[in-house]
């Protein structure tokens, strides 16, 4: 599953790539000269949970948005001190992805630089990268908002926007992003459409050969939680703030889906001046009502990561070195709301599987299998 700066990044050159096909030959869909772009989103942190780095490759495609792992390579950041931490690649997670030594987290203050060998004998390395401190969240207000641009019934229409307050460091050139995480306990883990019911040992659906209008839902085997992210960048600079206390910074809207509290995980970092550089240019392109084409096409490659052995290469991706600063809570989805609105709850389709009566050998359980947007591990600080 591509990772959301992996989305972003192929999104605009997607678009790219359609303007440029309009010119160019193409033959059975590829591009005739067969570009592909290494992407590296390497991420080192204060916080041991956020280290990693995942190593890609854009498919060669132009209807095509997939990115393929580049595996066995050897990975591994130096400090200013000179000392050597090694990322392996590991399973369990998504094919590429290379994680340090159990415990490890980078250090305020430190410099670290990121060296890649592909197992093709290509080589990358970044720029040295010093990791700022971040403040801490001071205050979080949530509040309801309706946006009557969408109409009744519209799940867009009303929400809880999320608001921060903060003390910027006295420090010019300070530069900050926000991330949010949600995690929302399930009880389906499987659902068989067109007929289809779920094959236990291959951990799939199996469809019929004439497909129906049928749809079977399966219990999970145990606590599950479904994982939602932001799919915005949200970035900011200290450029006209510096030293001053920041009130109101909006950072989130959480949907109006249900009643039940919302579990809510939010990230203040503070990056440097070479991630704010590379993910402004990503919002001017991806989130811009403007032209995508108003950015130099350069600004879509990396800012800080180039190739030893070919320079001329063109990279993707961030070499983020950050610190970060966490809040949890939840938000209160019974206040605050006027009158006249109503939760959009979604309903899920189709009928639970169950087995019949004693019926030796049957199951209708799935298991909850772990991944980028699911997880049978109890949240950090959950309550409920």
């Amino acid at each position: 599953m591509p990772t959301k700066l992996t989305s972003y990044i192929f999104l605009s050159f997607a678009l790219v790539f359609m303007t440029w096909a309009c010119i160019n030959p193409i033959k059975d869909f590829a591009q005739i000269d067969s570009t592909s772009y290494m992407t590296i989103e390497a991420d080192i942190v204060n916080d041991p949970s956020l280290c990693k780095i995942r190593l890609t490759s854009s498919a060669n495609k132009i209807m095509s948005v997939l990115s393929l792992p580049v595996t066995k390579a050897d990975v591994y950041i130096v400090d200013q001190a000179g000392t050597k931490t090694t990322f392996k690649e590991v399973t369990g997670v998504a094919a590429g992805t290379y994680l340090p030594p159990t415990g490890f987290a980078g250090k305020v203050g430190s410099t670290y630089q990121l060296y890649i060998k592909t197992l093709d004998g290509r080589q990358y390395q970044s720029s040295p990268e010093e990791m700022n401190p971040v403040p801490e969240i001071e205050n979080i207000v949530t509040q309801f908002e309706v946006l009557d641009q969408y109409s009744q019934g519209d799940v867009r229409r009303a929400g809880y926007t999320v608001y921060l307050d903060f003390k910027d460091s006295p420090k010019e050139g300070d530069y900050y992003m926000w991330n949010w995480k949600h995690y929302e306990p399930i009880s389906i883990c499987a659902s068989c459409g067109g007929g289809g019911t779920w094959n236990f040992r291959q951990n799939t659906c199996i469809t019929p050969a004439v497909a129906t209008d049928q749809i079977l839902n399966y219990t999970c085997d145990g606590k599950c939680w479904d994982i939602m992210t932001n799919n915005d960048l949200n970035v900011f600079s200290d450029v006209l703030t510096n030293g001053q206390r920041i009130v109101g910074r909006q950072v989130a809207r959480a949907p109006f889906d249900n009643y039940t509290p919302y579990y809510f995980r939010l990230e203040q970092r503070g990056i440097s001046k070479n991630a704010f550089t590379f993910y402004q240019s990503l919002i001017a392109q991806v989130q811009s009502s403007g032209s995508l084409f108003d950015v130099p096409a350069e600004t879509r490659f990396s800012v800080n990561v180039k190739s030893v052995t070919n320079p001329t290469e063109k990279i993707l991706g961030i070499f983020n070195v950050f610190s970060v600063s966490k809040k949890i809570f939840y938000i209160d989805r019974t206040k605050g709301i006027p009158p006249g609105e109503k939760a959009f709850i979604p309903q899920v389709p189709g009928e639970m599987f169950f087995c019949p009566g004693v019926s030796p050998g049957c199951q209708d359980r799935v298991p909850c299998f772990e991944g980028p947007t699911r997880t049978k591990i109890t949240p950090e600080g959950w309550t409920l």
